[in-house]
């Protein structure tokens, strides 16, 4: 009888609701800072209805945010409204925050000369070592489980890769100039799914990070 009571208290254990939270909370405990690019006066590209690569940015971002929230992360924003933040002011933003990661999130335009009809995909930039396998990883992972067109990982010293205290990147994470895929960067249900599957693949990342 001993057995079977044990194997009872165990179904009940792993069927509590306690259980589950912690189940479905594999990034508890842990900090994670998200960037939506642009702000204020520093609009970013617009795209063929006028939405402006700023508020998509900050869309999506809240969307990610609360993703993560329901993973367990502890998430900072370096922005929750229409606030123009200098470079400088996010990269301090990481300094004082010391997450465990910081992602920026950003879309890109082609130049008023440049061919919008096939500048499209998603492009991820890291600069320091320890950021490398972070961005390849979200890279393929969106590529992948999106069905969106790659434009590559680039090594860039750029503002927001440059942050040394935790592994920082940067996705750009559409053109918002190209016709065909605004029509998914502007679409709201496309914006959550995108949060959700990028929250995904954080997930996955630090679950490939933890050695066996």
């Amino acid at each position: 009888m001993k057995p079977i009571l044990g194997l009872a208290i165990s179904s009940i254990f792993i069927c509590s609701p306690a259980f589950a939270i912690v189940q479905s909370q594999p990034l508890s405990g842990v900090k994670i800072l998200v960037n939506p690019g642009h702000g204020g006066q520093e609009t970013g590209a617009a795209g063929p209805t006028g939405y402006l690569a700023k508020d998509v940015s900050l869309s999506v971002s809240k969307l990610l945010r609360d993703q993560l929230v329901l993973r367990g992360a502890i998430v900072v924003m370096t922005r929750e409204d229409d606030t123009e933040l200098s470079l400088s002011d996010r990269q301090a933003m990481i300094d004082r925050e010391e997450p465990t990661i910081a992602i920026t999130i950003h879309y890109t335009a082609v130049a008023d000369d440049g061919d919008a009809e096939n500048s499209k995909g998603i492009r991820t930039f890291w600069y320091h070592s320890q950021a490398h396998s972070l961005a390849v990883f979200l890279h393929n992972y969106l590529v992948n489980q999106l069905g969106r067109s790659s434009m590559g990982v680039f090594w860039n010293n750029l503002a927001l890769t440059r942050p040394s205290t935790a592994p920082s990147v940067v996705m750009e994470l559409g053109f918002i100039t190209n016709p065909e895929e605004f029509e998914w960067i502007a679409n709201t249900d496309e914006q959550k799914k995108l949060a959700r599957v990028l929250a995904d693949g954080i997930v996955e990342w630090f679950e490939s990070t933890i050695t066996p």
